[in-house]
C-alpha cells in the first residue's frame, strides 16, 4: 500500500514538470511569433540625388519668338526704331545671339541683345533651319540678316536681305525679294541732302537693282547690277 501510494506520489509529481515544460515552451513560440518593429529609416531605399541641370531652350529655333514666317518679300520701309523695338521680340541674352549667328564678334563690349529683334521663320525642318533677324541701334541703322543652317544646326550663310536708316542728311532703304528658288532680286536707294552756298539744297538719290544668285551654302553671288542717280536742287 506504501509503494502503490509512493508511485502515485512521483506520477503526478512527473505529470506536473512536463507540463511546466510544454507552458513555458508554448510561451515561447507565442513570444518568437510577435511582429518585430522594423526601423523604416534605416531600412529604406533612398534615391540618388540628380543633378540640378541649368533650364535653357532645347530647341534651336523657337518659333514663339518670331513674328513673320514663310515670307518672300523683306522690306523694312516704315519700320522704324520704336516701331521695331514696340513690335518685334528682342533677343534677352547675348548667348542666344552668338548662337544664331556664330560669329566672334558678338562678344564685343559694345554688343547689346536688346538690338537684335526676331523677326521671321522661313523653314525650320530637321534638313534645314532658315530664319531673318534684324540688327540696328537706336542712333543709325537696321539691317535684315537672313541666316540659314543646316541640319546640325550650323551656319552655312548669312546675308543682309533688307535695311532701312540714316544719320543727320543721309538716308537709304533696301528691299527685295526671292523671283525664283535661285535669284533674289535687292533694290536699293541712298538719300542724301547737301547744302549749296546760295542757301538752298540738293538732295541727291542714288540706287541700285542687284540680281543675286541665291546659295544655301554660301553667300549670295552678284548676278547683275544696274545703277540710277538723281538730283533735285531745292
Amino acid at each position: 500500500m506504501n509503494k502503490l501510494l509512493t508511485y502515485l506520489l512521483i506520477f503526478l509529481t512527473f505529470s506536473c514538470v512536463e507540463k511546466k515544460k510544454e507552458s513555458e515552451s508554448d510561451k515561447i513560440q507565442v513570444e518568437q511569433k510577435k511582429p518585430v518593429s522594423i526601423n523604416n529609416e534605416s531600412t529604406e531605399l533612398k534615391a540618388e540625388p540628380t543633378l540640378e541641370t541649368k533650364n535653357s531652350d532645347s530647341v534651336f529655333i523657337a518659333p514663339s519668338n518670331f513674328k513673320y514666317s514663310n515670307l518672300n518679300e523683306f522690306d523694312l520701309r516704315g519700320w522704324y526704331y520704336g516701331k521695331i523695338v514696340d513690335s518685334l521680340k528682342s533677343f534677352s541674352s547675348k548667348e542666344k545671339l552668338i548662337e544664331y549667328f556664330q560669329d566672334e564678334r558678338l562678344k564685343g563690349e559694345n554688343i547689346y541683345p536688346v538690338n537684335y529683334q526676331y523677326f521671321s521663320i522661313q523653314k525650320n525642318d530637321k534638313s534645314e533651319k532658315i530664319i531673318t533677324i534684324i540688327e540696328g541701334d537706336e542712333s543709325c541703322c537696321h539691317d535684315l540678316h537672313y541666316l540659314i543652317y543646316n541640319s546640325e544646326n550650323k551656319l552655312l550663310s548669312d546675308n543682309i536681305v533688307a535695311g532701312t536708316g540714316g544719320d543727320g542728311m543721309w538716308a537709304y532703304d533696301q528691299y527685295g525679294k526671292f523671283v525664283n528658288d535661285s535669284t533674289y532680286v535687292l533694290t536699293r536707294i541712298d538719300m542724301e541732302e547737301i547744302e549749296l552756298e546760295n542757301g538752298g539744297t540738293k538732295t541727291e538719290i542714288d540706287s541700285v537693282i542687284i540680281n543675286y544668285r541665291f546659295y544655301k551654302n554660301k553667300p549670295f553671288e552678284k548676278l547683275t547690277e544696274q545703277k540710277f542717280e538723281k538730283v533735285e536742287k531745292h
